[in-house]
């Protein structure tokens, strides 16, 4: 599957249902900053515009860079965001004309090496690179089952791409790609490295996010590298019934714990031309 329509068709419940990022992580990324109402930040690989709502409430003019029509698509609109249809390794921005490039959630999609370059030249010397990914909470106990039972679906209905995370069962499984491994378990578990970049930090954060069945369910859905129908997604389902009939509270909730991770960096002078 083509690596832009891999949410094609999960863009309503990845809109809806997806998490948020934590205040905290906003406020550390944007330190140093003058007023918001003054910045121009790209949100790349912005999806439904989770993280460029975020921005954008704070008086952040934001554009928004999306591939996938599904996604801008289902996208809530705020005056202060701009969608744009491209991609990270060709962004369609004037150089030197961003104060803050930021990808929530994505930045393991993109060419790495073009990706960054680009990121470099539009960012203005004075910019910032932020990346922050959130990832389910291995040491809360509900969302480490809630975990293995979305890793063992994806694994037993061999979904296109098992994407791993820390403490999964399945994280050295032959039958990941070479670019899930180099991209994702090297990214987090053996360093990361930004060309073209200086000064990175890494910073982590914790976040909660509480849910009822509908959205417990529809969270899963989301989620690219699982079932998109038939035997699979009814599996699914009925594990998750179980899982939440097990661990709602008497309001008829869930909760899922995340740490959520933001690296941050400032670019290289660019060399003349």
């Amino acid at each position: 599957m083509n690596s832009l329509d891999y949410f094609s068709d999960v863009a309503t419940d990845y809109a809806e249902y997806r998490p948020s990022y934590p205040a905290s992580a906003i406020d550390t990324m944007l330190e140093g900053f003058q007023q918001p109402s003054t910045l121009a930040a790209a949100d790349i690989g912005a999806g439904t515009g989770i993280g460029s709502r975020l921005l954008a409430q704070r008086g952040i003019r934001v554009q928004a860079i999306e591939p996938n029509a599904d996604m801008r698509s289902a996208a809530i609109p705020h005056q202060n965001i701009e969608w744009i249809a491209g991609s990270a390794e060709q962004l369609p921005l004037l150089t030197s004309s961003i104060d803050l490039v930021v990808s929530f959630q994505a930045f393991h999609w993109f060419e790495f090496g073009q990706s960054l370059r680009e990121f470099q030249r539009i960012l203005k010397p004075t910019g910032r690179l932020a990346l922050l990914w959130n990832f389910w909470n291995q040491a809360d106990s509900f969302s480490h089952r809630y975990t293995h039972i979305l890793y063992e679906v994806a694994k037993r209905y061999n979904s296109p791409a098992v994407q791993p995370q820390s403490g999964c069962p399945n994280v050295n499984d032959t039958r990941l790609t070479d670019w899930v491994k180099r991209r994702q378990y090297g990214l987090f578990w053996q360093g990361i490295y930004l060309p073209h970049f200086k000064q990175l930090d890494r910073r982590q954060f914790m976040y909660q996010q509480t849910l009822d069945r509908a959205g417990l369910i529809g969270c899963a859905l989301s989620q690219g590298f699982l079932p998109r129908s038939g035997a699979g997604v009814e599996d699914l389902c009925d594990r998750l019934d179980r899982l939440y009939a097990d661990w709602k509270d008497k309001q008829g909730r869930v909760r899922l714990v995340y740490q959520t991770y933001l690296y941050t960096a400032a670019p290289v002078a660019k060399q003349a031309e």
